[in-house]
């Protein structure tokens, strides 16, 4: 089989199990410092050439606002960092949830981490 189909192959099957896998369990996330913001659900899609992934953070708790900083990492087929985002900040106020949408503009990019990082306090 071709790199191209087994690329192919593996992002179709990316997309039918990332829903039943996503959470912080899964090798897409990274959360440095506190752990009081969750990714309750992740995704990627191809747009044309170019990897799309979106979330959706929630903050559970009822009494506080969280505000943090997040950015991607973009990986080619072989597991090299190809680029990052900036680090973006966000707040989430208690009991909500934001959803974050960031595509790659290199065409070689198959995957991805997020990387969250909540400050101690």
């Amino acid at each position: 089989m071709s790199p191209t189909k087994n690329v192919l192959i593996s992002l179709g099957l990316s997309a039918i199990l990332v829903p039943f896998f996503s959470g912080c369990s899964s090798k897409n996330i990274h959360i440095i410092g506190e752990k009081r913001i969750e990714i309750t659900k992740h995704k990627s899609i191809q747009e044309g050439n170019f990897l799309k992934i979106m979330a959706e953070l929630e903050n559970d708790d009822y009494d506080e606002t969280e505000g943090f900083v997040y950015q991607i990492e973009w990986y080619d087929k072989n597991g090299f960092i190809k680029d990052t985002t900036p680090w973006k900040a966000i707040t989430i106020h208690k009991n909500q949830k934001v959803q974050i949408v960031e595509m790659t503009n290199i065409p070689e990019i198959v995957d991805y981490k997020i990387i969250v990082s909540v400050p101690n306090k």
